[in-house]
């Protein structure tokens, strides 16, 4: 019995000894990234705590809902289904869809980051004001559990960074279903300043919650907002709120990433090159969404096409770009043809030079493409074929 005692003694020892020591690296590893000297090499997690009926098609989530229901994103799913049936459905789809095997298969494919899409919804408040503060009730609850495991469990386990992406503001920062909006085609979080308030109170809660924690890398503030050029004082006004906010009330040091609108992916689009840089702030990123899809389209152009337009056009925006250091948020090699291997590693290695020009990196968008196995949109799928190497 003494004899059992000292094994399970030893075997306590050594496994706290291990995982201190993944901790040690993994804080190293992030202070690293955040000052610029190892780059993020990463992925998304797109479609789990945020789900995308096109990218999740067969999931439990969307059992018994209509297609043209669920095209609109989780709060029309949610409105549909209700809580009885809707609840267990999108905990299932949380408690499958990405697990910490995937967290285990993401660190040894080589890479040290994950960007991991949420609502405003998993804060499980709404401090605000307004006739719509009920509207994260619609939602299945929970959420915030598994963003703990990802953060808190799986990230350390596997030196895995995670970074936040604020991807569904309250009223919908661009319309689509990515940003689960209540009115589909609508962008009505610039119109209300309870909208942006809110998304305020839950940036400032993530930051707090994660403050300590080794594997919390950041938050990117706010993806893909699109609107006129008219609304993008009030896009940058909450930048810097957000960034008092995380800054002087949190005390935090994370990494904040800022887009600006969807349209303005070029280095002389509007202010933001010169928009929150140095000395005034810090440990910032800009983030660009680099595809190769929309506007891309067969009828004029071809994969060849597409790579000259990358390695001549392209590739000078990250020269000529003056502002704080690039991350690409999202990027793919999907397309709107069907290459063959050989082209299709030659499309994937002109993004992938052109991105090491990007200080802050890259994370693919995305892990996980339920329905379809060999898919570009899957990362996983892709590295299996040996399309991706850097």
């Amino acid at each position: 019995m003494q004899r059992q005692t000292c094994i399970l003694f030893l075997f306590v020892s050594l496994f706290s000894i291990s995982l201190s020591a993944s901790i040690a690296s993994l804080a190293d590893l992030k202070k690293q990234v955040i000052d610029g000297k190892v780059p993020s090499r990463g992925v998304n997690l797109g479609g789990w705590l945020v789900a995308e009926k096109w990218m999740t098609g067969g999931s439990p989530a969307w059992t018994g809902v209509p297609d043209d229901v669920a095209n609109k994103g989780e709060y029309s799913a949610m409105k549909y289904l209700g809580h009885e049936k809707g609840d267990p459905q999108f905990d299932e789809h949380r408690r499958t869809f990405i697990t910490e095997q995937d967290f285990k298969e993401i660190s040894e494919a080589g890479m040290n980051t994950v960007r991991l899409p949420v609502g405003y919804w998993i804060v499980g408040f709404d401090h605000t004001w307004g006739s719509d503060i009920d509207s994260w009730k619609v939602y299945a609850p929970g959420g915030l559990n598994y963003l703990d495991k990802a953060i808190r469990e799986w990230g350390p386990a596997h030196n895995i960074l995670v970074l936040i992406s604020f991807h569904a503001a309250k009223g919908s920062q661009n319309g689509n279903d990515n940003s689960s909006p209540e009115v589909p085609g609508e962008a009505d979080w610039f119109g209300y300043k309870e909208n942006v308030n809110n998304s305020l109170d839950a940036v400032e809660f993530l930051a707090a919650r994660y403050k300590d924690e080794a594997a919390f890398l950041g938050i990117g503030l706010l993806n893909e907002p699109s609107r006129t050029d008219a609304d993008i004082p009030v896009l940058q006004q909450y930048y810097e709120d957000a960034y008092g906010r995380i800054r002087f009330n949190v005390k935090s040091d994370c990494l904040l990433s800022v887009m600006p609108m969807l349209y303005q992916q070029k280095p002389y689009d509007g202010n933001w090159a010169t928009f929150m840089t140095e000395p005034n702030f810090y440990n910032m990123r800009h983030e660009w969404h680099h595809y190769h899809v929309w506007g891309f389209e067969a009828d004029k152009w071809t994969p060849d096409k597409i790579i000259t337009w990358i390695n001549s056009v392209e590739t000078k925006y990250y020269d000529e770009w003056k502002g704080n250091w690039l991350f690409v948020g999202e990027w793919s090699i999907a397309s709107n043809f069907n290459m063959d291997d050989a082209t299709l590693k030659r499309f994937a290695n002109a993004q992938l030079n052109m991105f090491k020009k990007a200080v802050g990196g890259w994370t693919y968008w995305a892990w996980r493409y339920y329905d379809n196995t060999e898919s570009e949109w899957s990362m996983k799928a892709m590295l299996k074929r040996g399309m991706l190497q850097w």
